[in-house]
């Protein structure tokens, strides 16, 4: 047994600083925010990160179609529904646990332009976790489309 304890000893002490332990190494850690890209630079594999007024008056590229709302209405049911209810009333299951959960169906939604909407999906919300790394681009707007119905604001019917 002191050998084994003589080994780990010897072993952790020869490693470098930056090798100490996975939680200590100069990685972005789970749950942790990531770093603010350096300003004046865009991404070139991806979406540029906008902030809600930015993308504000974003325009949803993804056409008004049965498929689409399909879609969307089955993210909704899968990341959705949970909090926000079947009918998008804030009655969902785990609802109750939290101070307030958003009527996606209230009238004040329909003011919400599409951009806006999508940026909610995408960053979060007060207690809503962000849904950027969960979903692809295009699934994020499927959903816009679906969650549109629930004001009736969801543009023309396909």
């Amino acid at each position: 047994m002191w050998v084994l304890l003589a080994m780990g000893t010897t072993t952790a002490a020869a490693q470098p600083a930056f090798m100490l332990n996975m939680h200590k190494g100069p990685v972005v850690l789970p749950q942790v925010e990531t770093w603010t890209p350096v300003e004046d630079t865009i991404a070139i594999d991806g979406d540029r990160l906008r902030n809600r007024i930015e993308s504000r008056d974003l325009r949803n590229p993804i056409p008004h179609t049965r498929q689409a709302l399909k879609q969307g209405e089955w993210l909704y049911e899968v990341y959705c529904a949970v909090c926000h209810g079947a009918t998008g009333q804030g009655d969902g299951q785990i609802a109750e646990h939290f101070r307030r959960m958003p009527d996606l169906s209230a009238p004040h939604m329909a003011n919400y332009t599409d951009g806006w909407l999508h940026s909610i999906i995408r960053e979060g919300g007060f207690a809503m976790p962000p849904f950027a790394h969960s979903m692809s681009n295009y699934e994020r707007w499927a959903l816009v489309h679906f969650v549109k119905t629930f004001t009736g604001a969801s543009g023309s019917q396909p």
